[in-house]
């Protein structure tokens, strides 16, 4: 076998092609890496999420229908992002077969449920343009179908006797619903507040618990984010300042309440054994890994 080896003006030309090759190709990486001009999110679409309305309940009817010139702190554009959770959208109920009305699932959602029950004979929920059912099942019965279209949903339901169905969609925008009106009834007041701070994850926000005018305990969440992950939990803790997920389990803690949202504004109410004047600190716990992402270190204001 020949080798041939360039020499004298042929090796120049070919190493100043190279050379130029090389700078060009270090210039387009630059480039595309820096997103110049928007290079990058052209050839591979955007790596930031679409700014889209927080919702400023747990319940999309209450959303208002059209614009209004002041815009409220619920609707302002975030491009913040929560785990999924499930926001009411609309109730169906009848006896027998039936064209039930549209209701609107919105275009960002994931997905959609029926959480149903009937009574007797069969229950059969279609979609127009859907080949598999939304619901197929024999009665007496009760469970939850899913669906992923959206806009104007209308639904044809065959059945033999009562039914109901609880429609709610899949979304992960933030959640900032305003304070309860218990919590500014007078005799409410504020008896513990704190600030999140980072353990395992990154957690951000103020926490305020309040004694009600009615004897109850609630408390809430402002300007909130913790990482995403399914079935976080809120726990208090004796703990002052905890520091670690070992540090946090060495201690007994209770169930406050459960975190579907992980960003916004959120409210609960806490169960009325447990007393939060008796601990000193909240913690945002993944069960499902054993760790505690973010705490808070509860102080009388």
């Amino acid at each position: 076998m020949t080798h041939t080896t360039l020499s004298g003006p042929a090796a120049s030309n070919a190493q100043r092609l190279l050379s130029v090759v090389g700078v060009l190709a270090v210039v387009a990486s630059g480039a595309v890496g820096g997103n110049l001009l928007g290079s990058r999110e052209r050839l591979w679409g955007s790596e930031s999420p679409v700014a889209r309305p927080a919702a400023g309940s747990r319940d999309a009817s209450t959303d208002v229908a059209s614009p209004t010139p002041t815009v409220p702190p619920s609707q302002a554009q975030t491009v913040l992002r929560s785990q999924p959770w499930w926001r009411g959208v609309t109730k169906l109920e009848g006896n027998g077969s039936t064209s039930a009305a549209p209701f609107t699932v919105a275009d960002d959602s994931l997905q959609w449920r029926a959480r149903w029950t009937c009574e007797t004979g069969r229950l059969l929920v279609r979609v127009p343009n859907q080949t598999r059912p939304v619901v197929d099942a024999a009665c007496p019965g009760a469970s939850t179908g899913y669906s992923v279209r959206k806009g104007a949903v209308g639904v044809a339901i065959t059945a033999d006797g009562p039914w109901s169905m609880v429609i709610d969609q899949q979304v992960d925008v933030p959640l900032r619903e305003p304070p309860l009106p218990v919590m500014t009834e007078p005799g409410t007041r504020t008896i513990l507040t704190g600030s999140l701070y980072r353990i395992d994850q990154v957690g951000t926000g103020t926490i305020n618990v309040y004694r009600l005018a009615d004897g109850r305990t609630a408390l809430r969440l402002d300007e909130f984010f913790v990482t995403a992950n399914i079935d976080l939990e809120l726990r208090f803790s004796p703990l002052e300042a905890p520091r670690s997920t070992q540090e946090y389990m060495n201690s007994p803690s209770v169930w406050a309440a459960p975190l579907d949202v992980t960003t916004g504004s959120l409210n609960f109410i806490i169960p009325p054994e447990v007393d939060p004047s008796r601990y000193r600190s909240v913690v945002v716990w993944c069960p499902i890994i054993d760790s505690a992402y973010a705490a808070a270190t509860l102080k009388q204001p």
